[in-house]
């Protein structure tokens, strides 16, 4: 035990009563010339939130203190939110927030106990461990001796102050970077230095720019990792096949969207009177990015690849991400497969993994291949060699879905809103897309390969990441089931013990209905938030027992990671010390990934609400059939067909007095009864649109379902 725990289990200790530095110098025995390490230590286990000074600069427990360390997200009122370690959600009322910013590490102290309802704990937070961030992107506003900067996020709370001296010439209206020197002590603001000029918001790419800036993302590789990178060569040698399976014989080819860049995954398939032989093949990533070296260490950090419009910061460097990697057509490529035997049912009977090389015939697209599963005699002609085989694996594929629909997985089908830009990054157009059979394809085998890669490792006992998605909370499951009463839905569930058969039994009953996009939406935020984790939880809305993320190493770093434990696995075994060593390790890729996987959907989510309002920018006064998605106490949202939600402001209701039912999630008009309701459709107007602030209003023309 090394000075540091000493000190910790010292003060950890149940007879331990709180001291100051000098008293617990006499009783450890400190020498006087030993205090500035003693001072050290306690000042490191602070910002570490494992203790805490009080008023009268005596050391408390965190834990017999009641203390929790957690990380504050501010919202644009005063308020916030304090999530812990364990995930668990605390309300930070505005008197309470000591004046913390946006993602502060803090110390806090839980005031009160919500024990049911969808409402969280209160808290109050007593410590500011250390600052979320240390630049701020926004608009750079000149006076005449100073300057200051209003910074994009909301969540924020307050204007940077910058000197003269510190404006690096930035002219008025600007987008900046703004990096934190001083931090307020009270109720002043933050000083800061402009350390980048980013330039107007309407010139091009600006606007995206500020997001990947705002979020800490980075689109520049350091220079020892791209040399790393550049060190491999551009195609695979004969001498790097040893000791792996030879499949480049094999009908395999990939199946991505139109615009893919990268291809981490590619699949094959043969049928016999036993049933099917299906193969899916992943990018041996981890061959080229090794344990601690520079390219582990930088995708470590990054985490995940970011997908914002017009715009991809990848994970790894394009030398790799979109070459050696990517398993182009007609290229050698390293791999890691996975081999499954099923029967003719479809039940899985046996798979194998292998370290292996491939070569990809063709780069197929969905739309190609959902043409030739719906029978398009251009499209079979076209790719007459791959025809059979691709109706093969769509027989495969309904057996594999209508096995997992059966056992109770959650199936959304949500779809996906695509933003097009024109060359100068402006929006040009939006519309709702739907995933087709080709997409369900690929989804169910590498659902498949997922859950095989997890089951095996999970009892090989070995060290591993696994993607989990634990059971809804009692309260969310009561909150839920009362929002469907008032819709008229009956939820058969135990509250205590949900299965995800209930929720799929739900969206059966919706199907086709008006209020399906709008259930389905309260659904899913009435779920648990599916992370990584070293501990194997099971995946609740997909109905597995055992689930990881094996099939995109390339953009997310679990994948990557786990790839180089199976590999050691299957080439040497693992070691009690590797084992030991892994353990550390999987437990903190595991929640970093979480981690930067939230901030990457963050930013992929703001990129796209201020590419919508850019575009609704150029529709102002126009009409739009809409649909309400929800209510609540200030007015009304509702979403148009293509896919852009807005806010119907209550101030805007002008033909009575409207107030907020939150027991039926409406809103009642008070003289003449007129309600307004979650799936109603509206006619709209666009009344405002704003792509810096990400907001846009509506008005309503014509209520269809109220008049």
């Amino acid at each position: 035990m090394n000075r540091k725990d000493k000190i910790l289990s010292f003060i950890n200790d149940k007879e331990y009563k709180p001291m100051n530095i000098k008293e617990i110098m006499t009783i450890l025995d400190v020498p006087k010339s030993d205090k500035w390490l003693l001072d050290d230590i306690l000042s490191s286990l602070e910002q570490e939130g494992k203790i805490f000074k009080n008023s009268k600069n005596k050391y408390i427990s965190s834990d017999s203190g009641g203390f929790v360390k957690a990380i504050f997200y501010a919202k644009g009122k005063g308020y916030g939110f304090a999530i812990d370690e364990n995930d668990e959600k605390y309300f930070v009322p505005p008197s309470k927030t000591k004046g913390a910013f946006d993602r502060d590490n803090v110390l806090i102290k839980v005031t009160k106990q919500n024990g049911s309802g969808d409402k969280c704990s209160e808290c109050e937070i007593i410590r500011i461990l250390s600052h979320g961030c240390n630049s701020v992107v926004g608009t750079f506003v000149k006076e005449r001796n100073f300057g200051f900067v209003v910074p994009d996020s909301k969540s924020f709370g307050c204007d940077v102050f910058v000197s003269k001296k510190h404006c690096a010439d930035a002219k008025d209206g600007q987008k900046v970077v703004v990096k934190i020197t001083k931090w307020p002590e009270r109720d002043e603001n933050p000083e800061g230095v402009i350390e980048e000029v980013l330039g107007f918001s309407s010139e091009e790419q600006v606007d995206i720019k500020s997001i990947i800036r705002q979020y800490g993302i980075s689109e520049i590789f350091p220079q020892k990792v791209e040399l790393s990178a550049l060190s491999f060569g551009d195609r695979v040698y004969e001498e790097e096949l040893s000791g792996r399976e030879d499949f480049r014989d094999r009908l395999i080819f990939t199946i991505d969207g139109e615009d893919a860049k990268d291809f981490d995954d590619a699949v094959e398939i043969e049928k016999n009177e036993k049933g099917y032989r299906l193969g899916v093949h992943i990018a041996d990533v981890s061959y080229y990015v090794s344990e601690n070296s520079a390219l582990d260490i930088e995708a470590r950090k990054r985490g995940t690849s970011v997908y914002l419009p017009g715009c991809v910061v990848p994970m790894l460097p394009e030398r790799l991400s979109n070459g050696l990697c990517s398993l182009n057509p007609h290229c050698d490529r390293l791999c890691l497969s996975v081999i499954m035997n099923f029967d003719n049912s479809g039940k899985l009977v046996s798979h194998s993994i292998y370290e292996s090389v491939i070569n990809s015939k063709f780069r197929m697209t969905y739309t190609d291949v959902a043409a030739i599963i719906d029978g398009d005699k251009e499209k079979t002609k076209e790719f007459a060699p791959l025809a059979n085989t691709i109706h093969i694996m769509n027989e495969l594929r309904e057996k594999l879905k209508a096995a997992r629909c059966a056992k109770g997985s959650i199936d959304f089908d949500f779809p996906e809103v695509k933003v097009v830009l024109d060359d100068t990054g402006k929006a040009v157009d939006v519309f709702k897309y739907y995933s087709n059979k080709a997409h369900s394809l690929i989804e169910e085998f590498m659902l498949a390969a997922n859950v095989c890669v997890a089951e095996e490792m999970f009892w090989c006992e070995l060290p591993f990441i696994y993607r989990i998605h634990e059971k809804p909370s009692p309260e969310k499951m009561s909150t839920f089931s009362k929002f469907l009463s008032q819709l008229g839905v009956v939820m058969k569930a135990n509250r205590d013990n949900p299965t995800p058969g209930a929720f799929a039994s739900v969206l059966k009953k919706i199907k086709g209905t008006n209020k399906e996009l709008m259930i389905s939406k309260v659904m899913l935020r009435s779920l648990m938030k599916a992370k990584y984790s070293e501990i194997n939880l099971g995946h609740f809305g997909l109905g597995f027992d055992h689930y990881c993320h094996f099939t995109s190493p390339i953009r997310r770093y679990p994948d990557l990671a786990i790839h180089r434990i199976i590999k050691e696995h299957l080439k040497y075994g693992l070691t009690d010390n590797r084992k030991r060593f892994l353990t550390s390790f999987v437990k903190k890729a595991a929640k970093t990934s979480s981690m930067a996987e939230i901030n990457a959907m963050e930013a992929e989510r703001d990129a796209s609400d201020m590419k919508k309002a850019e575009y609704m920018m150029l529709h102002i006064g126009e009409i739009f059939e809409a649909t309400i998605t929800s209510t609540t106490s200030f007015g009304i949202f509702a979403e148009t067909d293509f896919g852009i939600e807005g806010l119907i402001s209550m101030t805007d209701l002008s033909d009575d007095y409207y107030e907020f039912d939150e027991s039926n999630f409406c809103l009642k008009g008070k003289k003449h009864g007129k309600e307004y309701s979650i799936g109603d459709r509206l006619t709209i107007k666009v009344k405002r649109a704003d792509s810096q602030a990400r907001e846009i209003d509506y008005t309503i023309e014509s209520g269809d379902e109220n008049e």
